[in-house]
């Protein structure tokens, strides 16, 4: 809109050659350009669809997990449970069992770009593979779900968000 209004009043005889050159673009892309879309782009996306619909569970619930999942976690050492709030709010609040602390600031750096001898010199836990299952958390699940996130971007492909979070868990466990 402002090259139009540019070009209308710097340059006023171009005019008419600029709105002929967009008329002939635009018919070009209604003429060409439409035409190749066929009706099997239509029928994959219907197909997609259907089966979209036949596998209920999407892949937000497949990355979030509740407090029996939790709870389940904490006796298995394989998966990394990582409490993402600041060591402020864990010392007044409390901890899930057999977690780590990773403030929200530091998740991406840590997983990203620790070596994995620094990281089980800090965390007494090995630094997580890319199929590593880990569970983050924080006080409501807003935090964990940005660390979730982050470590997604990074290539962990099991990364899951606990969505309750440390509130839900301490009225859970008491």
């Amino acid at each position: 809109m402002s090259t139009r209004i540019f070009i209308r009043i710097i340059v006023p005889s171009t005019y008419r050659v600029v709105r002929s050159v967009e008329h002939a673009t635009q018919n070009y892309m209604r003429n060409h350009v439409n035409n190749n879309v066929t009706s099997s782009h239509f029928r994959n996306v219907n197909e997609r669809r259907m089966l979209s619909q036949q596998h209920p569970v999407s892949q937000a619930e497949e990355l979030t997990v509740d407090f029996d999942y939790v709870k389940k976690a904490t006796a298995n050492n394989e998966t990394l449970i990582i409490d993402v709030r600041e060591p402020e709010e864990v010392k007044e609040h409390g901890k899930i069992p057999n977690s780590i602390n990773i403030p929200l600031g530091n998740v991406a750096t840590v997983l990203g770009n620790l070596s994995e001898k620094e990281f089980l010199r800090i965390y007494q836990r090995p630094k997580p593979k890319e199929e590593t299952e880990m569970i983050f958390y924080c006080m409501i699940g807003k935090r964990s779900g940005k660390a979730q996130q982050n470590a997604l971007g990074l290539g962990f492909k099991n990364a899951k968000n606990y969505l309750g979070s440390w509130t839900d868990w301490a009225t859970k466990i008491q």
